[in-house]
C-alpha cells in the first residue's frame, strides 16, 4: 500500500530539499499499511514514526531556514515559513504526549494529518520557498522574487492553498480536542476507581457525554474525508487549468513568431515558382534553337544540360515546389490552430438551441462524414444553452470529424441532445475502434494525437476542452477498445 506516490509535482528544484521530501514520503509509505489496518497494528509503529518525524523536522526545517537565511529572502517570509514549521513540530509533540499518556492514537487520523500537511508544505510552502531561492540566485532582489509569487492566474492556486491551510488547521484542532478528551477520560476512570457504587449514576451521565463527543468526532471525520476528496478533485482541475493557461501563452507567442517568416517564405515560394517556370521556358527554347548553333557551342550546351540532369530537374522542380507549398499550408494551419487555442475567449453568451448548432456542424462536416458513417439522430425537442454558437459549433465539428476518423470501415455516428435541471447537453457516439484508458486520460492534452505524423496537430480536443471550460460547462468521454467512443458536451441551461 502506497499512501502517496512521488511525482514531478513534488519537485522543488533544490536537490537536498527534494531528497529530504522523498525520504519523508518513503518513511510514511513504509508504515502506512500498519497505520491503516487498525489499532493493534498501528500501536507497533506509531511511537517510532512520531520520533522519526521529530528528528526529521529538526534536520529538515533547520536546513530550509538556513538556506533561506543564506539566500536573504524577505525576513517577513522567513518568519512566516518558520511559523508553519513550528506548527508541525507542536502538533507532532502533542501527538507523542497523547500516545505516552493514553497508549492510543488513531493510525488513520495520523495518516490524514500527514497527507494534509505534506500536501500543504511541499506543494505550497516549499514550492514558494524554492521559487524565491532560485530567483534570488538568478539575480533578482528578494522583493522581486517574493512579488513574482503572485503572477496572473495565481488566484486558483491561492484558493487551493487557503483550502489546504484551513484543512491543516482543522486537523490540528481536532487532534488537540482528542488529546483533551483522552485526558478527561483518564481522569474519569481514576474517579470511578476511587468512587463507590453510589457514583453509578454519575458514570452513566459521563458515559453519555463521551458517547456524544465520539459521535460528533465521527461526523467531523466524515466531513473531513469529504473535504479531502473535494480538494483532490479541485487540485486535478487546477493543475489542468494551469497547464492549459501556460500552453495558451506559449501558443500565442509561437504563432506570432512563426507567422511573419511563414508569410514571406510563402510569398517567396510563389515568386520562385514563377521564376522557375520562366527559366525552364528559356532553357527549353535554348534546346530547341541549339540545332542552329555551331557544333562547339551546341556541344557545350548539351554537356551542361546533361551534367545537371536537366530532364530530371525539369520533372522534379514542380514537385518540390508543390511539396514546399503543401508544407507551408500545413504550417499555416498549425499557426491558425495555435491562434484559436490561445484566443478561445467567450466574447458573448446568448441563448441558443444546441439542436440548431448540431445541424450546422453536421453540414460543415458532411464532406468528412460522406461514405464513412451513417448519422442517426435522437434529439430532444429543444436543448437551449447559454453559449457562443460559433465556438460550440467548431467544437462539435471537431468531435464529428474525430468520430469519422476513428472508424477504419464505414460505421454509425449517433447524435443525441437533452436537458437536465441546470444543463443542456449534446452527445456524439461512434462505432469506431475506441480508446484505451491510457489514451483516454491524455486526449485533452495539447499536441497529443494518435494520428500518424503529419496528419494532426493534437490541438482539436484541447481547444474543445478550453472552450467548454470558459463556457462554465464540461466535456466527458466514455470509451473502450473495440466498443466505440461517446463525447458528451454539457453547457449551462438557458432559461
Amino acid at each position: 500500500m502506497k499512501l502517496m506516490a512521488w511525482s514531478d509535482h513534488f519537485v522543488t528544484g533544490i536537490a537536498p530539499v527534494d531528497a529530504q521530501h522523498h525520504a519523508l514520503v518513503d518513511m510514511i509509505n513504509a508504515v502506512a499499511p500498519s497505520l491503516a489496518l487498525g489499532e493493534d497494528a498501528a500501536k507497533r509503529v506509531v511511537a517510532p514514526l512520531l520520533d522519526k518525524l521529530v528528528h526529521y523536522a529538526d534536520v529538515h526545517f533547520k536546513f530550509e531556514e538556513a538556506l533561506m537565511a543564506r539566500t536573504e529572502v524577505l525576513p517577513e517570509y522567513l518568519a512566516q515559513h518558520h511559523r508553519t514549521h513550528q506548527a508541525f513540530v507542536t502538533e507532532v509533540l502533542q501527538m507523542r504526549q497523547q500516545y505516552e499518556q493514553s497508549g492510543t492514537l488513531s493510525g488513520k487520523e495520523l495518516l490524514q494529518f500527514l497527507v494534509s500537511w505534506l500536501t500543504f508544505h511541499i506543494l505550497s510552502e516549499d514550492k514558494r520557498m524554492a521559487a524565491q531561492v532560485q530567483a534570488i540566485g538568478a539575480g533578482e532582489s528578494p522583493e522581486q522574487a517574493f512579488a513574482a509569487l503572485s503572477p496572473v492566474g495565481g488566484a486558483p492556486n491561492a484558493v487551493y492553498n487557503d483550502a489546504l491551510i484551513d484543512l491543516f488547521g482543522l486537523l490540528s484542532e481536532r487532534n488537540r480536542a482528542l488529546t483533551r478528551t483522552n485526558q478527561q477520560l483518564l481522569a474519569a476512570q481514576a474517579e470511578l476507581e476511587a468512587a463507590n457504587r453510589s457514583l453509578e449514576s454519575r458514570v452513566q451521565v459521563r458515559t453519555q457525554e463521551l458517547s456524544q463527543a465520539n459521535t460528533a468526532l465521527q461526523a467531523e471525520q466524515q466531513a473531513l474525508e469529504a473535504s479531502v476528496a473535494q480538494l483532490e478533485r479541485t487540485q486535478a482541475q487546477l493543475l489542468q487549468s494551469e497547464k492549459m493557461a501556460a500552453v495558451g501563452q506559449l501558443a500565442a507567442g509561437v504563432a506570432h513568431e512563426i507567422n511573419t517568416p511563414v508569410g514571406f517564405v510563402s510569398s517567396n515560394i510563389n515568386t520562385l515558382a514563377q521564376y522557375s517556370t520562366q527559366l525552364l521556358e528559356v532553357i527549353d527554347l535554348s534546346r530547341q534553337m541549339a540545332s542552329h548553333l555551331p557544333p562547339e557551342p551546341r556541344q557545350v550546351l548539351d554537356s551542361l544540360l546533361q551534367k545537371i540532369e536537366y530532364d530530371y530537374l525539369r520533372q522534379d522542380l514542380p514537385d518540390l515546389l508543390k511539396e514546399s507549398k503543401d508544407g507551408l499550408a500545413r504550417v499555416k494551419r498549425i499557426v491558425s490552430d495555435l491562434r484559436d487555442f490561445s484566443n478561445a475567449d467567450v466574447s458573448q453568451l446568448l441563448p441558443t438551441d444546441l439542436n440548431d448548432i448540431l445541424d450546422s456542424a453536421l453540414k460543415s462536416a458532411a464532406t468528412e462524414l460522406h461514405g464513412k458513417a451513417e448519422v442517426l439522430r435522437d434529439l430532444a425537442p429543444r436543448a437551449p444553452a447559454l453559449c457562443s454558437a460559433a465556438q460550440i459549433r467548431q467544437v462539435l465539428v471537431n468531435l464529428l470529424i474525430n468520430a469519422a476518423q476513428a472508424m477504419p470501415t464505414p460505421g454509425r455516428i449517433t447524435v443525441r441532445s437533452g436537458i437536465t435541471q441546470d444543463e443542456a447537453w449534446v452527445e456524439i457516439s461512434d462505432t469506431g475502434c475506441g480508446m484505451s484508458d491510457e489514451v483516454r486520460k491524455r486526449i485533452f492534452e495539447p499536441f497529443y494525437t494518435t494520428q500518424p505524423v503529419g496528419q494532426g496537430t493534437g490541438l482539436g480536443l484541447s481547444l474543445a476542452w478550453e472552450v467548454i471550460q470558459r463556457h462554465h460547462g464540461h466535456i466527458h468521454v466514455t470509451s473502450a477498445p473495440g466498443l466505440g467512443t461517446t463525447f458528451r458536451v454539457s453547457l449551462p441551461l438557458a432559461h
